[in-house]
């Protein structure tokens, strides 16, 4: 069997000999050719025209819509044609317009969607060419738009829990901004006409805060240059992706929710693929390929160079510990050895999807005592450099 691997950004592919071929996908498939793209691929031209123009819940929309019809009795050219009509975005109209038109001048399904490797993955692909040949076209499409839908909202989720941490950091910032602009200078203001002896630790503390006042910008400039060359330089590297892969299911709190999201991205994607009938050595390849995390992928290469070799799932998985937990471990050798991997792998997803859930709806308790000992630091230390100084006015004056 023969692999296409696209990526690099460059448009020419190459070719790359595996040693077992995909299986018939329920029915039957003539061709073995699988088509595997890295996340850097490049499409059609329209594909690139149409770039960040067609969000994602309205691809799914229009395969919801495209199976409908297909289970009513309406040929596919029909199909497409219509719902290239009933788009609510212009954009949207012309994805589905242009795979229309490449399925009207006589080219399968599959090969329409491959030319739009932005909207459509690997996985998908190969599941519409298997299904194509096998004449289960809708009950894939069913599948893989389920899949999908399952897909997006968890990633939702995950990016909504992300979010939140990052609001209470913007609003602790900006307390200390406005405290710093408003209200120690008044305090500063104060002290000086009373003409009073400022403790050491106060005057620290105006001296911080004044520079805060000047230079608060410094900081944001300094995250924003990290970020842009963390993004467009550190990530660049597949060593240094690895490395931020590995690091970034390992930080405290988000960590566990990041790792749980790629196990579930991985074991879903494998229930996927085996369930369709596709080989254990091609739904490996393009799962690796199919999923985020670059630690978890390359576990998956190693066990299909250890399957390959005339070994099996234990041994690669075992040594690639912690990134792929004792537990899963134990589940995908029970299932290798029953011959149900597909149905184990559906379990695992299932549980860490739900994991997830939970970790996501609760994480604002973990992160809630982080931030009360911040804003609670905050109060001590404006009690101590700013209070204490008025009580002892005070005592003065009263004294006076």
């Amino acid at each position: 069997m023969s692999m296409n691997i696209e990526g690099g950004g460059a448009p020419k592919r190459r070719t790359k000999r595996v040693s077992k071929s995909i299986v018939e996908a329920a029915g039957g498939i003539a061709d073995d050719e699988i088509v595997v793209r890295t996340h850097s691929g490049k499409g059609s031209a329209l594909s690139s025209y149409l770039a960040g123009g067609v969000p994602s819940a309205d691809v799914t929309t229009f395969l919801r819509q495209l199976i409908m019809l297909l289970e009513a009795g309406t040929p596919i050219l029909k199909s497409l044609k219509t719902l290239s009509e009933r788009g609510k975005r212009a954009a949207a109209r012309a994805l589905v317009a242009d795979i229309a038109m490449y399925v009207e001048a006589g080219n399968p399904l599959w090969q329409a969607f491959d030319r739009h490797p932005r909207y459509f993955d690997s996985v998908f692909v190969n599941l519409i060419k298997a299904s194509e040949a096998s004449g289960t076209l809708v009950t894939v499409l069913r599948r893989s738009v389920d899949y999908r839908t399952s897909r997006e909202m968890l990633s939702k989720r995950v990016k909504g829990a992300m979010i939140y941490p990052i609001l209470l950091v913007s609003a602790c910032f900006g307390v200390v901004l406005l405290l710093a602009y408003f209200v120690v200078p008044q305090f500063k203001e104060l002290f000086e006409k009373a003409n009073l002896e400022i403790p050491q630790v106060t005057q620290n503390f105006l001296a911080a805060s004044e520079a805060f006042t000047l230079y608060w910008w410094v900081p944001l400039v300094i995250l924003f240059a990290l970020y842009i060359v963390y993004r467009f330089w550190f990530l660049r590297s597949p060593v240094r992706r690895l490395l931020a892969d590995r690091i970034r299911i390992r930080i405290p709190i988000v960590g566990p929710i990041l790792h749980k999201n790629a196990i579930v991205e991985m074991s879903r994607t494998l229930a996927l693929l085996l369930r369709s009938g596709v080989s254990m050595m091609a739904a490996l390849d393009l799962t690796r390929n199919a999923i985020h995390n670059l630690a978890v992928a390359q576990v998956l290469q190693q066990v299909r160079d250890n399957i390959e070799g005339g070994g099996g799932l234990e041994a690669p998985l075992r040594a690639s510990s912690p990134v792929i937990p004792d537990v899963v471990t134990d589940m995908l050798v029970t299932g290798e050895d029953s011959g149900r991997v597909d149905i184990v792998c559906e379990q695992i997803a299932d549980i860490y999807e739900e994991e997830v859930e939970i970790a996501v709806s609760t994480i604002g308790e973990a992160i809630q005592p982080i931030f009360t000992v911040i804003v609670g630091g905050i109060v001590m230390l404006l009690f101590v450099a700013l209070f204490l100084p008025m009580v002892s006015m005070i005592q003065q004056l009263q004294g006076g």
